[in-house]
């Protein structure tokens, strides 16, 4: 069994890839907006992620939850 990548639930999604990027050095993947469903996702990995063997982190922002 391999971790593809984690799931996190966040109430400021912008605080927290600031969080993921700044201090802990992860890059920023990639990120997508689902209005119709009213969320969004970002990815984040390290050294670019992606790669074979290296696991990602997904950040989801419900829309209608701010912390």
């Amino acid at each position: 069994m391999r971790l593809i990548h984690a799931m996190l639930r966040v109430g400021n999604l912008q605080r927290s890839i600031d969080f993921y990027t700044q201090v802990l050095g992860m890059t920023l993947l990639r990120t997508s907006d689902h209005p119709e469903y009213q969320y969004s996702l970002a990815f984040l990995g390290f050294d670019g992620g992606n790669h074979p063997g290296q696991a990602a982190i997904e950040l989801t922002y419900n829309w209608s939850v701010e912390q």
